[in-house]
């Protein structure tokens, strides 16, 4: 809003970017100037219209106070904030300077003041693109967090006992079979491996005397001696042309897999690299002074799950309020409980499947709360959204093992949806109605 009292702008700076010849007003926001086009302003938000229409008296509080025949409208924002505002509301392509793989902390310095200005003055559109890009780098939605979190369980490659590795490994073959199992523990092996719990697949092998060989060899024998130069020249012209042809390919082959590399190292360019923890919290002050909400249970999470939430929370300069500290500390109360009852209940309080094929065996197996014990151990924060992996890890037969993997997917999915509960959040319909307010 404007000052009661307007004051001497003589030492005031004016913007090196945004003094324009033709514009029709000029902002006062701290010892900066701006001299930009009333219109414009106003069709972006009525509030500029309210804004600009309300009189602004001068130092003795008689008429208004004028630079270059523009009246003065004095702002009380940031000047920075309002510069980073400017830039997009006259230039439609400043958005492109910010780089996909660009880190949290670039991000938030690039939308903060735009965010924080679009919402105060209800600029719909650049409220709302601001918006995407930070909502972007959290999930707000079980199936986002999928997507982003580490990939699940594949089964281990591992070689059969029978096989047999005097075999020439000079053509990468593998002689003998090659095992997929869930359940490599030691008492699982030789002559205990249950069929239906052990996968094989039988290379096959293409044997020296191979067809081709044959039937070269029979082609050299039924060839009369009168042929012979004729067809050694053949041959020759042959063999240069198939050197040529493999050299051809193998130089394709090379580029192909240049450019597969230069693929992939551009798209893992292109990933935004993992959020520090001061970045996180500038993010959680940010969404909450912006009412961006669906982003904060998830940043909260991020935030409360550090192998030492102290170092972060403890910061004087922390961008986080008290009451956000303490949030998040509560949070990490409850994230571990949840870890305990709900995503890794299957550790704490193993339930053999109800078509276990070996139900004693399998329910005074020790892997689990060996597992579970593992876990304490690691100095890590409580996580109880990360998929666990380690199923052969567990002793049991296969059909423990589905069972269990659909307790942890169920558990997983219920910490999700009560991730907000846990920081004081209310639910996630609400967060997702409050923030379209």
């Amino acid at each position: 809003m404007p000052s009661v009292l307007a004051k001497s702008w003589d030492s005031a700076t004016r913007s090196s970017d945004f003094w324009l010849h033709d514009g029709s007003i000029v902002l006062a926001v701290e010892q900066m100037l701006f001299r930009v086009h009333q219109t414009i302003l106003m069709n972006h938000s009525e509030i500029f219209g309210d804004l600009f229409s309300l009189p602004q008296p001068d130092e003795d509080g008689n008429g208004e106070d004028r630079i270059d025949g523009c009246r003065v409208v004095e702002l009380h924002d940031s000047a920075s904030d309002f510069e980073d505002l400017l830039r997009a509301i006259y230039h439609p392509s400043h958005f492109d300077k910010l780089s996909p793989s660009a880190d949290l902390d670039t991000l938030l310095t690039f939308i903060g003041g735009i965010l924080r200005l679009s919402t105060k003055y209800v600029i719909h559109e650049l409220r709302k693109r601001c918006t995407a890009l930070l909502v972007a780098r959290f999930p707000t939605s079980y199936q986002e967090y999928l997507t982003t979190c580490p990939k699940p369980y594949t089964p281990s490659i591992v070689r059969s006992p029978t096989a047999d590795h005097s075999a020439n490994q000079d053509d990468g073959s593998l002689s003998g079979s090659i095992t997929l199992t869930l359940v490599p523990t030691p008492h699982s092996t030789g002559s205990d491996v249950s069929p239906a719990n052990t996968f094989y697949v039988q290379p096959q092998h293409q044997p020296n005397n191979s067809p081709s060989h044959s039937s070269s060899s029979n082609s050299h024998s039924n060839t009369p001696q009168h042929s012979s130069h004729h067809h050694t020249s053949r041959s020759r012209r042959h063999s240069t042309n198939h050197r040529h042809h493999r050299d051809r390919d193998r130089d394709r082959d090379r580029d192909r897999d240049r450019d597969k590399d230069k693929s992939k190292s551009k798209q893992k360019d292109e990933h935004p690299p993992k959020p520090k923890g001061s970045s996180i919290m500038r993010a959680i002050a940010l969404a909450n002074e912006t009412n961006i909400l669906t982003i904060l249970p998830y940043a909260y999470y991020l935030l409360a799950r550090t192998s030492d939430p102290r170092r972060y929370l403890s910061q004087s300069a922390s961008s986080l309020s008290w009451h956000e500290k303490t949030i998040t500390l509560v949070g990490r109360a409850h994230l571990h409980a949840a870890e305990v009852s709900m995503s890794h209940s299957f550790l704490v309080a193993f339930e053999p499947s109800p078509m276990c094929v070996n139900t004693g065996a399998c329910k005074a197996a020790r892997g689990p709360l060996v597992e579970w014990a593992l876990l304490g151990t690691t100095g890590r924060g409580p996580e109880p959204l990360r998929p666990w992996e380690r199923w052969e890890k567990l002793g049991v037969c296969l059909m423990c093992v589905g069972h269990a993997r659909r307790r942890h997917e169920r558990g997983r999915e219920e910490v999700w949806n009560r991730l907000p509960e846990f920081f004081e959040l209310g639910s996630w319909s609400r967060l997702k109605s409050s923030q379209e307010l």
